[in-house]
């Protein structure tokens, strides 16, 4: 008789695996000299038919047991690998806590207090170094916010904020910058401008500010002191490139676009080609060892290049190291009229908020000494009339008293003792 499995009750036996049968057989006694009529044979193999069926049916429960047990040992896999995902979820949610309390706050701080020293008389190299340190510190922070929103989203995408910008301010910063991290490399520097850049250009000014500091801090690193960092900047539509990607990317835009190339070089000094051999050992096995930071480094770099239209490559010498860096992006040439346009509209919606702000009576509440004293100096540069506390219980205080009409209150959500949800 033929055995049933658990693929029987699926739309029949495959092809590929063999019906399973069982053999009844019936043992009459020896002795028994009785002649077994056709009826009665009959009467035995309905017998042996339903035997049959009875161990068919034991061997698919035993089958569907074991299916079961499978399923359940599998069940409890995915019930570990599911706590272990939320565990995960929930460390990197502690991990993005401490990132935003330990760096975010204190960035913040810092850009506050530069931004009230670029508003005193000071003379022009301090008033530099001052412009040049809100500018570092701006990107530095949008940095840590890019890591923030990764680590949240998940999605590798990164905000872009295109606005207008002095292309020609942004180039100093950077180039004044670029040479001080290489004076302290033990390198020299020498830059060039290309003098008939536009003045005013449409981009994202940050990115652009941290992809030039990358390309500097990525040759710097690579390469030993003792040469020249050349810093070149100009236009690249004369060009004679043969990059086919680039030039069917520019022959697609129009004439009110700038394309600009960064060039930063490394020549002279002690290269690594002409590095004796005990140097040269000890450099390449630096060099492997912080080969995959670099390469994720400059691979995080380029993509970001990428999602703004431009590209970025690497010249290498000899040995594989690298020596120079091209940075090209567009960027969208501000006119005239769209320049008053926007510097009108921008003058006159700070003149109204900042008229809106005048008068204005706030509480403000923060146990962090800095972020009090800059946050009270910040909202009185609008015109606030402000009473700082440094906890909640003293906020509460203020608040009770009568003559305190206090319009606006604005508050620290952790705060010891008493936070900013139990205040509200």
């Amino acid at each position: 008789m033929p055995m049933l499995q658990g693929y029987n009750f699926k739309g029949g036996t495959p092809e590929l695996v063999e019906t399973r049968y069982a053999i009844l057989v019936l043992v009459l006694p020896s002795t028994d000299s009785r002649n077994w009529s056709y009826p009665e044979m009959d009467i035995v193999e309905v017998v042996a038919d339903q035997v049959a069926v009875a161990l068919s049916h034991a061997a698919v429960l035993e089958e569907s047991q074991r299916m079961r047990e499978k399923l359940s040992q599998q069940n409890h896999v995915l019930q570990k690998e599911r706590q272990t995902a939320m565990m995960a979820g929930q460390a990197r949610n502690s991990f993005q806590n401490v990132m935003s309390y330990g760096m975010k706050r204190p960035m913040h701080s810092i850009l506050g207090l530069l931004s009230l020293f670029q508003d005193e008389n000071m003379p022009f190299k301090q008033k530099n170094i001052v412009d040049t340190l809100v500018k570092t510190s701006s990107v530095l922070s949008t940095l840590i916010n890019d890591v923030m929103e990764i680590s949240a989203k998940d999605n590798g995408r990164f905000p872009f904020e295109m606005r207008p910008f002095s292309l020609h301010s942004m180039i100093k910063e950077a180039s004044c910058l670029a040479k001080c991290l290489s004076v302290y490399k033990g390198f020299g520097f020498e830059v060039g401008v290309q003098s008939s850049l536009p003045e005013q250009v449409i981009g994202d000014e940050k990115r652009t500010f941290q992809v030039i500091l990358h390309m500097v801090g990525y040759l710097l690193y690579i390469n030993s002191g003792g040469g020249t960092v050349l810093f070149r900047v100009l236009s690249d539509a004369g060009s004679q490139e043969k990059n086919d990607k680039i030039n069917a990317w520019r022959s697609n835009i129009q004439d009110n676009y700038l394309f600009l190339k960064i060039e930063i070089d490394i020549h002279g000094g002690s290269s690594m080609a002409d590095a004796p051999v005990s140097t040269k050992t000890i450099s390449a096995e630096k060099h492997n060892k912080d080969e995959s930071k670099e390469s994720l480094n400059f691979t995080m770099c380029k993509k970001l290049v990428q999602m703004m239209q431009g590209n970025v490559w690497i010249s290498t010498n000899s040995l594989g190291f690298a020596r120079s860096m091209t940075l090209l992006l567009r960027f969208q040439i501000q006119s005239y009229i769209q320049r008053i346009m926007y510097a009108h509209g921008d003058s006159a919606e700070q003149s109204n908020s900042y008229s809106r702000f005048r008068g204005l009576r706030v509480l403000l509440a923060d146990d962090d000494d800095i972020n009090r004293i800059v946050t009270k100096k910040l909202l009185e540069k609008l015109g606030c009339e402000v009473a700082a506390v440094s906890n909640g219980f003293e906020c509460l205080s203020a608040v009770s008293h009568a003559e305190n009409s206090f319009r606006i209150v604005v508050l620290d959500l952790h705060m010891p003792e008493m936070d900013g949800f139990e205040v509200r």
